[in-house]
């Protein structure tokens, strides 16, 4: 079985909560869909705060990823989070290999409903998308782009012991801070892009969907990480260093 959350739209830090709570505690795999209100950005675990800060719009509240990756702007969009286990349910050994598998299942989905996309080549952007604060200015090998290189969808991982958490925003339409970096998926509506990403996750695992929520022990600890990482400014503001 399949759970899948069709969360509320929520603030940055307690969609970070909530993510990471599912990561630590659950015991099926899930599926969680959700947006963000307010829109926020949300940096990659590895960012240098200040070179975001310089960058950021003024007056979006930001919030720090347990995952790597670039600064992404979360508005306009449907982002999704898969918790599951490695080397099970149709998953591959290596976290790294889930990408691929996510993305390209996906696009098969959105091309349904007649969207033009493509998968970003290897190596083209790959050494700009690590200089780049925005995550969707320079897209990375395999994430879902338009003809144009405007990017569409991109994702970030953990793992922890061979559980782990992706998590991806698939954009609807673009906004002012990508600009013309961003593009949007080509559905015309919220509804649509969450049954793609339904259909997508049902067919790589090969399991059932039933529709769920966080259990009571998953939503106590998600108040709990959001007060304790994401709303200490601590957190937002470290700097861990580059993946080594």
């Amino acid at each position: 079985m399949l759970r899948i959350i069709d969360d509320k739209p929520a603030p940055g830090p307690e969609n970070m909560a909530r993510d990471e709570a599912l990561l630590a505690l659950a015991t099926v795999p899930t599926l969680r869909l959700y947006g963000w209100q307010p829109p926020c950005l949300s940096l990659g675990l590895f960012q240098d705060y200040a070179q975001v800060c310089a960058q950021a719009p003024a007056g979006v509240p930001m919030v720090r990823r347990i995952t790597g990756g670039g600064t992404i702007f979360h508005i306009h969009e449907v982002t999704y989070a898969i918790i599951g286990q490695l080397g099970a349910d149709g998953w591959p050994n290596r976290l790294r290999d889930a990408y691929p598998l996510i993305h390209g299942t996906l696009l098969a989905q959105l091309r349904r409903h007649g969207a033009q996309l493509q998968r970003q080549p290897e190596s083209i952007g790959d050494r700009r998308y690590h200089q780049e604060v925005r995550c969707f200015a320079s897209p990375a090998t395999d994430d879902l782009v338009a003809a144009n290189g405007a990017k569409a969808l991109g994702s970030a991982g953990r793992n922890r012991q061979g559980r782990f958490l992706v998590h991806g925003s698939l954009k609807l339409a673009s906004n002012p801070w990508d600009g013309n970096a961003v593009c949007g998926c080509g559905l015309d509506s919220i509804a649509t892009a969450k049954d793609c990403l339904r259909a997508t996750f049902t067919e790589i695992t090969g399991l059932s969907a039933e529709a769920g929520e966080l259990t009571p022990e998953e939503a106590v600890e998600a108040k709990r990480i959001a007060q304790a990482r994401y709303g200490d400014d601590a957190w937002l503001a470290r700097r861990e260093g580059p993946r080594p």
